[in-house]
């Protein structure tokens, strides 16, 4: 009787045991599938705008260009400067006005000793006078305004506001380059995993071959040579398969990599290999990516920079003329309340700088020479770079329409030569021919649908939009 109670609260024991382990690991697999993230192409591309670092630098670029505006709008507008101050002195200085010289104040005329008139020196005591105050205030208000400046402060404002749009076309660059990264590094995690198949059907091929072989031997109607040949067909399939999967691990820490994402984030991708046909035209293409390239917007917009910086390089050695206006007032305990006020009009003529102002409007020249001449390589540049994205998607496009019904075929082969080599009729060497006919042909179709598809992406790049 006690052993069979002892034997029930054993199995009781276990059966608690096991609902713990089972909870435990099954929320285990409900965290490691919450902790997982599907990236489609275009969550990817946010993803990535949203943790690249040269993409927040370029926008707080394009933020300090905007205060840069500021600032020099605010060299066009009125200066107002308010100034103010306390003083308190403890000691004050003091003189001493003595009895002869307040005599004289009284009388300063000397009068005529003949006419028995005698001046009364009695009762004249010194007087002790302190000079300045104790408290004292002084306060003052000008305004200074530029008048006329041979457009040099409107220049200078121009610049700040060509320099925004300059960083705003670099940000537009920097994103059209992180979108291709992306779209490279998704599409080319479909390529490896569509590898990873096609290596686990000829897996399954093979290995159904060599299983045949082994039956066939057994039954004396084919050699031991046979079955080495077919199991070393496996052992080669099965390295490739190997290969595939080392290949789609690779692809994926790259994708992680190009996401700001951590390497040990689980990720899964949600899309697929498919070509959409695209008909460009060259000298059409050539025009758009002269249109819409950012690098062509930013370029031209830096030689008006240069020209701007030009005139006001010119405007150094030119009169400038400003008007102001002051008004103040002082206080104290032994004054009343004063106040003054003036405006005027200033001019300043530079006389002689030791040549600066020529150096620096030399300077100004070489530089807009230099960005002309950059201009036309980096025109140049698009333009070639925008024909070799072209002839890639042309030479992809004919890959694809080369391989059209060639899966099938190939397809349509090895499922004929299984039937005859299960009957005989061919031997091993051939249909390991047919089978890697088959698996070339379907490893040659998708790597022409993923050469189409990173081509169309860079012929995008290359245009600065997207094709219609």
């Amino acid at each position: 009787m006690f052993k069979r109670h002892l034997g029930c609260g054993i199995v009781f024991l276990l059966q608690t045991l096991g609902i713990i382990l089972g909870l435990h690991f099954s929320s285990e697999t409900v965290s490691a599938q919450e902790s997982t993230e599907t990236f489609t192409l275009a969550h990817g591309i946010n993803h990535a705008l949203s943790n690249s670092r040269e993409f927040q630098v370029a926008q707080k670029d394009v933020e300090l260009a905007a205060e840069k505006v500021k600032e020099a709008r605010a060299a066009l507008l009125p200066q107002l400067t308010l100034d103010a101050s306390y003083t308190f002195n403890g000691d004050l200085s003091t003189i001493v006005l003595d009895s002869d010289f307040l005599q004289f104040l009284e009388n300063p005329m000397p009068q005529d000793s003949s006419a028995g008139e005698v001046t009364d020196q009695i009762g004249t005591e010194p007087i002790e006078i302190e000079l300045g105050a104790a408290h004292n205030f002084q306060g003052q208000a000008s305004i200074v305004y530029p008048l006329f400046t041979w457009g040099k402060l409107g220049n200078i404002y121009r610049q700040a506001v060509l320099a925004e749009q300059a960083a705003r076309r670099t940000l537009e660059a920097i994103q059209l380059d992180v979108e291709l990264s992306v779209r490279q590094a998704f599409h080319a995690i479909l390529l490896s995993e569509a590898f990873v198949e096609v290596s686990e059907q000829s897996l399954v091929q093979v290995e159904r071959r060599y299983k045949l072989a082994q039956d066939q031997k057994a039954a004396g109607i084919t050699t031991r040579l046979e079955v080495i040949r077919a199991n070393v067909q496996v052992v080669n399939t099965r390295s490739q398969l190997i290969q595939a999967q080392n290949q789609h691990k690779l692809a994926t820490e790259n994708f992680k990599l190009t996401l700001g994402l951590p390497l040990d984030q689980a990720i899964l991708i949600e899309g697929e290999l498919h070509a959409e046909h695209r008909q460009v035209d060259i000298e059409q293409a050539i025009r758009t990516a002269l249109e819409h390239r950012p690098e062509i917007h930013h370029i031209e917009i830096q030689e008006q920079i240069s020209e701007k910086h030009i005139k006001v390089a010119k405007a150094g050695n030119k009169p400038t003329f400003s008007t102001f206006g002051n008004y103040s007032f002082n206080d104290s305990e032994r004054q009343m309340f004063g106040t003054a006020w003036s405006l005027g009009v200033t001019i300043q003529i530079p006389i002689f700088d030791g040549f600066a102002n020529r150096a620096q409007v030399n300077q100004a020249r070489i530089n807009l020479d230099q960005v002309r001449t950059n201009k036309d390589k980096i025109l140049d540049g698009i333009k070639l770079e925008t024909k070799a994205a072209i002839f890639d998607l042309q030479a992809a496009q004919k890959l694809i329409e080369a391989q059209e019904g060639i899966v099938e075929q190939a397809a349509e082969a090895l499922r004929i030569a299984n039937a005859q080599h299960e009957t005989g009729l061919i031997t091993g060497v051939e249909l390991t021919d047919i089978e890697l006919s088959h698996t070339q042909a379907q490893v040659n179709r998708l790597q022409a649908i993923h050469d189409y598809i990173v081509a169309v992406a860079r012929v995008e790049r290359a245009i600065g939009t997207r094709l219609e």
